[in-house]
Protein backbone atom coordinates (compact mmCIF):
# COMPACT_ATOMS: atom_id res chain seq x y z
CA UNK A 1 0.00 0.00 0.00
CA UNK A 2 2.63 2.73 0.69
CA UNK A 3 4.22 2.70 -2.62
CA UNK A 4 0.95 3.35 -4.71
CA UNK A 5 0.50 6.96 -3.86
CA UNK A 6 3.27 8.90 -5.90
CA UNK A 7 3.63 12.91 -5.23
CA UNK A 8 2.66 14.51 -8.62
CA UNK A 9 5.65 16.60 -9.66
CA UNK A 10 3.41 20.20 -9.39
CA UNK A 11 4.03 20.12 -6.01
CA UNK A 12 6.73 21.86 -5.11
CA UNK A 13 9.67 21.34 -3.25
CA UNK A 14 10.03 24.63 -1.36
CA UNK A 15 6.21 23.71 -0.25
CA UNK A 16 7.49 20.88 1.78
CA UNK A 17 8.10 22.76 5.00
CA UNK A 18 10.25 21.26 7.97
CA UNK A 19 7.07 22.39 10.36
CA UNK A 20 4.79 19.16 8.81
CA UNK A 21 0.84 19.08 10.25
CA UNK A 22 1.34 16.55 13.01
CA UNK A 23 -0.87 13.44 12.98
CA UNK A 24 -2.94 11.05 15.31
CA UNK A 25 -5.04 8.34 14.22
CA UNK A 26 -7.42 6.88 16.22
CA UNK A 27 -8.29 2.87 15.33
CA UNK A 28 -6.10 0.71 13.05
CA UNK A 29 -8.25 -1.40 11.95
CA UNK A 30 -9.46 -1.36 7.67
CA UNK A 31 -10.53 1.83 7.32
CA UNK A 32 -7.67 3.42 8.83
CA UNK A 33 -5.28 0.98 7.20
CA UNK A 34 -6.54 1.70 3.25
CA UNK A 35 -7.75 5.41 3.58
CA UNK A 36 -6.00 7.34 6.18
CA UNK A 37 -2.86 5.87 7.12
CA UNK A 38 -0.93 5.50 3.73
CA UNK A 39 -1.92 8.97 2.59
CA UNK A 40 -0.71 11.07 5.88
CA UNK A 41 2.49 8.81 5.08
CA UNK A 42 2.98 9.55 1.82
CA UNK A 43 1.95 13.34 1.67
CA UNK A 44 4.83 15.96 2.08
CA UNK A 45 2.89 17.94 4.15
CA UNK A 46 2.13 15.80 7.41
CA UNK A 47 2.96 13.28 9.39
CA UNK A 48 1.59 10.73 11.65
CA UNK A 49 3.39 10.84 15.40
CA UNK A 50 0.97 8.41 16.93
CA UNK A 51 -1.46 6.16 16.67
CA UNK A 52 -3.99 4.50 19.01
CA UNK A 53 -5.91 1.40 18.67
CA UNK A 54 -7.37 -1.08 21.99
CA UNK A 55 -6.04 -4.15 20.43
CA UNK A 56 -1.78 -3.99 20.87
CA UNK A 57 -1.19 -6.48 17.32
CA UNK A 58 -2.98 -3.72 15.43
CA UNK A 59 -0.43 -1.16 17.11
CA UNK A 60 2.90 -3.15 16.50
CA UNK A 61 1.46 -3.72 12.64
CA UNK A 62 1.04 -0.28 11.87
CA UNK A 63 3.65 1.37 13.82
CA UNK A 64 6.48 -0.98 12.26
CA UNK A 65 4.99 -0.71 9.01
CA UNK A 66 5.19 3.21 8.81
CA UNK A 67 7.91 3.88 12.06
CA UNK A 68 5.16 5.63 13.79
CA UNK A 69 7.04 6.82 16.86
CA UNK A 70 4.24 6.79 19.54
CA UNK A 71 1.02 4.30 20.44
CA UNK A 72 -1.20 3.96 22.60
CA UNK A 73 -4.01 1.85 24.10
CA UNK A 74 -6.22 4.15 25.08
CA UNK A 75 -6.99 6.57 22.84
CA UNK A 76 -8.20 9.98 25.55
CA UNK A 77 -4.10 9.80 25.70
CA UNK A 78 -3.38 10.24 22.00
CA UNK A 79 -5.98 13.22 22.03
CA UNK A 80 -4.47 15.10 25.21
CA UNK A 81 -0.94 15.10 23.51
CA UNK A 82 -0.21 18.23 22.69
CA UNK A 83 2.31 17.17 19.97
CA UNK A 84 -0.62 16.58 18.36
CA UNK A 85 -2.67 19.03 15.83
CA UNK A 86 -5.07 16.58 14.03
CA UNK A 87 -6.89 13.48 14.22
CA UNK A 88 -8.40 10.85 11.98
CA UNK A 89 -11.23 9.25 14.17
CA UNK A 90 -11.60 5.09 12.45
CA UNK A 91 -12.93 3.94 15.54
CA UNK A 92 -16.24 1.87 15.74
CA UNK A 93 -19.74 4.32 15.34
CA UNK A 94 -20.51 4.19 19.24
CA UNK A 95 -16.78 5.90 20.22
CA UNK A 96 -17.60 8.92 17.50
CA UNK A 97 -18.97 11.59 19.20
CA UNK A 98 -16.64 11.04 22.32
CA UNK A 99 -13.66 10.87 21.14
CA UNK A 100 -14.43 13.85 18.81
CA UNK A 101 -15.55 16.42 21.28
CA UNK A 102 -12.58 15.89 23.50
CA UNK A 103 -10.62 16.69 20.09
CA UNK A 104 -12.56 19.68 19.63
CA UNK A 105 -11.67 20.37 23.43
CA UNK A 106 -8.23 19.73 23.09
CA UNK A 107 -8.11 22.11 20.00
CA UNK A 108 -7.07 18.77 17.20
CA UNK A 109 -8.96 19.41 13.79
CA UNK A 110 -11.03 16.23 13.18
CA UNK A 111 -11.69 13.92 10.25
CA UNK A 112 -13.92 11.82 11.21
CA UNK A 113 -15.85 8.36 9.86
CA UNK A 114 -19.13 8.15 9.00
CA UNK A 115 -21.40 7.89 10.25
CA UNK A 116 -20.23 10.75 12.24
CA UNK A 117 -22.59 9.57 15.61
CA UNK A 118 -25.12 6.90 16.09
CA UNK A 119 -28.36 9.26 17.38
CA UNK A 120 -28.83 13.08 16.80
CA UNK A 121 -28.48 14.20 20.52
CA UNK A 122 -24.83 13.17 20.54
CA UNK A 123 -24.10 14.77 17.07
CA UNK A 124 -25.11 17.99 18.52
CA UNK A 125 -22.82 17.91 20.99
CA UNK A 126 -20.23 17.19 18.93
CA UNK A 127 -21.24 20.56 16.55
CA UNK A 128 -21.51 22.53 19.78
CA UNK A 129 -17.87 21.23 20.55
CA UNK A 130 -16.60 22.36 17.03
CA UNK A 131 -18.31 25.19 17.08
CA UNK A 132 -17.07 26.85 20.24
CA UNK A 133 -13.26 25.63 19.77
CA UNK A 134 -13.27 26.92 15.88
CA UNK A 135 -11.44 23.69 14.68
CA UNK A 136 -12.12 21.97 11.44
CA UNK A 137 -13.83 18.79 11.01
CA UNK A 138 -14.34 16.78 8.14
CA UNK A 139 -17.01 14.19 7.98
CA UNK A 140 -14.93 11.42 5.97
CA UNK A 141 -18.01 10.27 3.66
CA UNK A 142 -14.64 10.01 0.43
CA UNK A 143 -17.34 8.97 -2.21
CA UNK A 144 -17.66 12.65 -2.38
CA UNK A 145 -14.06 12.84 -3.71
CA UNK A 146 -14.68 10.00 -6.15
CA UNK A 147 -13.61 11.94 -9.97
CA UNK A 148 -16.35 9.88 -11.17
CA UNK A 149 -18.86 10.92 -8.40
CA UNK A 150 -17.48 14.76 -9.09
CA UNK A 151 -17.88 14.22 -12.78
CA UNK A 152 -21.39 13.69 -12.55
CA UNK A 153 -22.18 16.19 -9.38
CA UNK A 154 -21.14 18.85 -12.14
CA UNK A 155 -22.74 17.38 -15.25
CA UNK A 156 -26.18 17.16 -13.07
CA UNK A 157 -25.70 21.32 -12.70
CA UNK A 158 -24.97 21.57 -16.44
CA UNK A 159 -28.27 19.33 -16.97
CA UNK A 160 -26.01 17.66 -19.29
CA UNK A 161 -28.21 14.48 -19.50
CA UNK A 162 -31.54 17.05 -19.20
CA UNK A 163 -33.80 16.99 -15.79
CA UNK A 164 -32.97 13.90 -13.53
CA UNK A 165 -35.86 11.90 -12.53
CA UNK A 166 -34.83 8.65 -11.54
CA UNK A 167 -31.27 7.15 -9.26
CA UNK A 168 -31.28 4.05 -7.96
CA UNK A 169 -28.08 2.01 -6.07
CA UNK A 170 -27.20 -1.52 -5.90
CA UNK A 171 -24.42 -2.41 -2.84
CA UNK A 172 -24.41 -6.01 -2.27
CA UNK A 173 -21.24 -7.18 -0.01
CA UNK A 174 -20.75 -10.95 1.21
CA UNK A 175 -19.74 -11.50 5.10
CA UNK A 176 -17.96 -14.84 6.45
CA UNK A 177 -20.86 -16.81 8.32
CA UNK A 178 -19.50 -16.19 12.01
CA UNK A 179 -22.25 -17.96 13.84
CA UNK A 180 -24.18 -16.83 17.05
CA UNK A 181 -21.09 -17.03 19.54
CA UNK A 182 -18.19 -16.05 18.15
CA UNK A 183 -14.17 -15.83 19.55
CA UNK A 184 -13.40 -12.13 20.74
CA UNK A 185 -10.81 -12.04 18.40
CA UNK A 186 -12.52 -13.18 15.37
CA UNK A 187 -14.55 -10.60 15.62
CA UNK A 188 -11.60 -7.61 16.79
CA UNK A 189 -9.28 -9.12 13.58
CA UNK A 190 -11.78 -9.00 11.13
CA UNK A 191 -13.94 -6.41 12.08
CA UNK A 192 -17.07 -8.07 13.08
CA UNK A 193 -18.46 -5.55 15.90
CA UNK A 194 -20.73 -3.98 13.78
CA UNK A 195 -22.56 -7.57 13.58
CA UNK A 196 -22.43 -8.09 17.39
CA UNK A 197 -22.33 -4.89 19.37
CA UNK A 198 -25.32 -3.62 20.66
CA UNK A 199 -23.33 -0.19 20.98
CA UNK A 200 -23.51 0.51 17.32
CA UNK A 201 -27.00 1.97 17.40
CA UNK A 202 -27.79 -0.04 13.97
CA UNK A 203 -26.56 -2.30 11.36
CA UNK A 204 -25.70 -2.40 7.85
CA UNK A 205 -27.67 0.60 6.64
CA UNK A 206 -26.18 2.99 9.32
CA UNK A 207 -22.31 2.09 8.59
CA UNK A 208 -22.89 2.32 4.55
CA UNK A 209 -26.04 4.19 3.76
CA UNK A 210 -24.37 7.35 4.91
CA UNK A 211 -22.07 7.11 1.26
CA UNK A 212 -24.72 7.67 -0.82
CA UNK A 213 -27.33 9.64 1.63
CA UNK A 214 -24.51 12.20 1.62
CA UNK A 215 -24.00 11.79 -2.32
CA UNK A 216 -27.69 12.11 -3.07
CA UNK A 217 -27.78 15.56 -0.71
CA UNK A 218 -24.70 16.83 -2.89
CA UNK A 219 -26.54 15.84 -6.06
CA UNK A 220 -30.06 17.02 -5.57
CA UNK A 221 -29.97 18.77 -2.23
CA UNK A 222 -31.96 18.09 0.90
CA UNK A 223 -34.18 15.36 1.41
CA UNK A 224 -37.67 15.95 2.10
CA UNK A 225 -39.02 12.21 2.85
CA UNK A 226 -37.80 8.88 3.70
CA UNK A 227 -39.41 5.49 3.03
CA UNK A 228 -37.87 2.54 3.50
CA UNK A 229 -38.31 -1.55 4.00
CA UNK A 230 -35.35 -3.36 6.49
CA UNK A 231 -34.81 -6.30 7.38
CA UNK A 232 -32.39 -8.82 9.44
CA UNK A 233 -32.13 -11.88 7.34
CA UNK A 234 -29.56 -13.55 10.06
CA UNK A 235 -31.05 -13.64 13.55
CA UNK A 236 -27.71 -14.18 15.05
CA UNK A 237 -26.72 -10.76 14.31
CA UNK A 238 -27.81 -7.46 16.59
CA UNK A 239 -29.02 -5.14 13.78
CA UNK A 240 -30.30 -5.18 9.73
CA UNK A 241 -28.37 -6.69 7.25
CA UNK A 242 -30.58 -5.80 4.03
CA UNK A 243 -32.28 -2.16 3.16
CA UNK A 244 -34.28 -0.78 0.57
CA UNK A 245 -34.62 2.89 1.00
CA UNK A 246 -36.67 5.62 -1.10
CA UNK A 247 -36.17 9.33 -1.04
CA UNK A 248 -37.45 12.52 -2.37
CA UNK A 249 -36.35 16.16 -2.31
CA UNK A 250 -37.32 19.18 -1.54
CA UNK A 251 -36.50 21.35 -4.62
CA UNK A 252 -36.18 18.34 -6.82
CA UNK A 253 -38.04 16.13 -8.85
CA UNK A 254 -35.41 12.79 -8.69
CA UNK A 255 -36.63 9.77 -6.82
CA UNK A 256 -33.84 7.81 -5.29
CA UNK A 257 -33.79 4.40 -4.61
CA UNK A 258 -30.92 2.70 -1.98
CA UNK A 259 -30.57 -1.02 -2.21
CA UNK A 260 -27.96 -2.30 0.23
CA UNK A 261 -27.24 -5.67 1.82
CA UNK A 262 -24.51 -8.03 3.47
CA UNK A 263 -26.90 -10.99 3.72
CA UNK A 264 -24.73 -13.12 1.41
CA UNK A 265 -22.42 -15.58 3.43
CA UNK A 266 -19.07 -16.69 2.24
CA UNK A 267 -16.10 -15.16 1.00
CA UNK A 268 -15.74 -11.46 0.68
CA UNK A 269 -17.99 -10.34 -2.86
CA UNK A 270 -18.93 -7.04 -3.44
CA UNK A 271 -21.18 -5.43 -6.11
CA UNK A 272 -21.74 -1.82 -6.16
CA UNK A 273 -23.91 -0.56 -9.27
CA UNK A 274 -25.79 2.80 -10.23
CA UNK A 275 -27.86 4.36 -12.88
CA UNK A 276 -29.06 7.39 -13.19
CA UNK A 277 -31.76 8.75 -15.67
CA UNK A 278 -32.68 12.27 -17.02
CA UNK A 279 -34.23 12.86 -19.74
CA UNK A 280 -32.00 13.45 -22.72
CA UNK A 281 -29.75 10.41 -21.31
CA UNK A 282 -28.46 8.20 -18.52
CA UNK A 283 -25.22 7.42 -16.35
CA UNK A 284 -24.15 3.87 -14.82
CA UNK A 285 -21.88 3.54 -12.74
CA UNK A 286 -19.66 0.42 -11.57
CA UNK A 287 -17.39 0.61 -8.47
CA UNK A 288 -15.37 -1.93 -7.84
CA UNK A 289 -14.26 -4.18 -4.23
CA UNK A 290 -10.81 -2.67 -4.84
CA UNK A 291 -12.09 1.06 -5.45
CA UNK A 292 -8.87 2.15 -2.74
CA UNK A 293 -6.96 1.27 -5.49
CA UNK A 294 -8.93 1.35 -8.95
CA UNK A 295 -10.98 3.85 -9.97
CA UNK A 296 -14.79 3.24 -10.94
CA UNK A 297 -16.46 2.53 -14.37
CA UNK A 298 -18.24 5.56 -15.44
CA UNK A 299 -20.33 5.36 -19.08
CA UNK A 300 -22.93 7.95 -20.63
CA UNK A 301 -25.99 6.91 -22.53
CA UNK A 302 -27.13 10.27 -24.43
CA UNK A 303 -29.50 11.12 -27.19
CA UNK A 304 -27.56 14.03 -29.15
CA UNK A 305 -31.18 15.30 -30.75
CA UNK A 306 -34.74 14.61 -30.24
CA UNK A 307 -34.53 12.17 -33.51
CA UNK A 308 -31.30 10.51 -33.11
CA UNK A 309 -30.24 7.17 -31.20
CA UNK A 310 -28.24 6.60 -27.88
CA UNK A 311 -25.02 6.96 -28.16
CA UNK A 312 -22.66 5.15 -25.32
CA UNK A 313 -19.24 6.87 -24.02
CA UNK A 314 -17.13 5.68 -21.36
CA UNK A 315 -16.00 9.04 -19.37
CA UNK A 316 -12.15 8.43 -18.94
CA UNK A 317 -11.41 8.69 -15.15
CA UNK A 318 -7.31 8.82 -13.71
CA UNK A 319 -5.99 5.81 -12.76
CA UNK A 320 -3.30 7.16 -10.53
CA UNK A 321 -4.33 6.53 -6.64
CA UNK A 322 -2.99 9.61 -5.60
CA UNK A 323 -6.47 11.18 -6.99
CA UNK A 324 -8.28 8.14 -6.19
CA UNK A 325 -11.46 8.57 -3.26
CA UNK A 326 -9.93 8.19 -0.30
CA UNK A 327 -6.52 9.99 -1.34
CA UNK A 328 -7.80 13.11 -2.42
CA UNK A 329 -10.10 13.08 0.72
CA UNK A 330 -7.26 12.80 3.33
CA UNK A 331 -5.04 15.80 0.43
CA UNK A 332 -8.20 18.03 1.22
CA UNK A 333 -8.53 17.68 5.15
CA UNK A 334 -4.68 18.21 5.36
CA UNK A 335 -5.00 21.59 2.52
CA UNK A 336 -7.83 22.61 5.29
CA UNK A 337 -5.94 22.51 8.26
CA UNK A 338 -2.91 23.82 6.53
CA UNK A 339 -4.83 26.71 4.85
CA UNK A 340 -3.40 25.52 1.70
CA UNK A 341 -5.11 26.03 -1.69
CA UNK A 342 -6.86 22.76 -2.66
CA UNK A 343 -6.49 23.46 -6.28
CA UNK A 344 -4.26 20.37 -6.62
CA UNK A 345 -6.85 17.93 -5.12
CA UNK A 346 -9.33 19.29 -8.07
CA UNK A 347 -12.01 19.56 -5.56
CA UNK A 348 -13.44 22.83 -4.49
CA UNK A 349 -13.87 24.23 -0.57
CA UNK A 350 -17.23 24.37 -0.75
CA UNK A 351 -17.50 20.57 -1.82
CA UNK A 352 -16.20 19.21 0.99
CA UNK A 353 -18.55 17.65 3.74
CA UNK A 354 -18.69 19.08 7.03
CA UNK A 355 -20.55 18.38 10.48
CA UNK A 356 -23.39 19.06 9.46
CA UNK A 357 -23.79 17.06 5.91
CA UNK A 358 -22.18 14.70 8.37
CA UNK A 359 -25.60 15.07 10.35
CA UNK A 360 -27.86 15.29 7.83
CA UNK A 361 -26.91 11.90 6.40
CA UNK A 362 -27.42 10.26 9.82
CA UNK A 363 -30.69 11.93 10.08
CA UNK A 364 -31.49 9.88 6.93
CA UNK A 365 -30.85 6.54 8.28
CA UNK A 366 -32.41 7.48 11.24
CA UNK A 367 -35.82 8.46 9.24
CA UNK A 368 -35.27 4.96 7.47
CA UNK A 369 -35.32 3.05 10.90
CA UNK A 370 -38.27 5.05 11.81
CA UNK A 371 -39.98 4.34 8.94
CA UNK A 372 -39.45 1.00 9.25
CA UNK A 373 -40.63 0.97 12.76
CA UNK A 374 -43.42 3.07 12.18
CA UNK A 375 -44.70 1.15 8.12
CA UNK A 376 -44.89 5.10 7.05
CA UNK A 377 -43.36 7.50 5.54
CA UNK A 378 -41.07 9.85 7.12
CA UNK A 379 -41.10 13.69 6.08
CA UNK A 380 -37.85 15.58 6.97
CA UNK A 381 -36.10 17.08 9.42
CA UNK A 382 -36.84 13.97 11.90
CA UNK A 383 -39.18 14.97 14.37
CA UNK A 384 -39.47 12.09 16.74
CA UNK A 385 -37.02 8.42 16.68
CA UNK A 386 -37.45 5.39 18.39
CA UNK A 387 -34.52 2.80 17.78
CA UNK A 388 -35.21 -0.13 15.65
CA UNK A 389 -34.33 -3.41 18.09
CA UNK A 390 -34.45 -6.99 16.74
CA UNK A 391 -34.37 -10.19 19.24
CA UNK A 392 -31.63 -12.35 18.56
CA UNK A 393 -31.99 -16.03 18.10
CA UNK A 394 -30.12 -18.65 16.60
CA UNK A 395 -30.58 -19.18 12.75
Amino acid sequence: MINQYKIPIIILLEEMSANKLKIGVIGCGNVANIGHIPIYHQSPFCEIVAISDPLESHLKQVQKKYNILRTYQNPDELLEDPNIEAVSICSPHWAHAEQAIKAAENGKHILCEKPIGVNLEEVNRMIKAVEKSGVIFQTATQKRFDLGFQYIKDKIEEKDIGVIFHVSVDWYHSRPDIGFNPSDDLIQEAGLWRFTNEKCGGGDLLDHGPHYFDLFRWWFGDVKSVNAQIRRIHKSRVYEDHSTVLLSFKNAECIAIFQRSEAVLGDFWGEELGKIHGTRGSYYFDVPPEYFIKPMTLKKRIRKTRISKLSEIEIPLSKDAWNLSYAREVRSFINQVLDRSNDEVGFPNEYIPTIYDGKAALEVVLAAYESQRTQSTIQLPLKQYTPLTWDRIEN
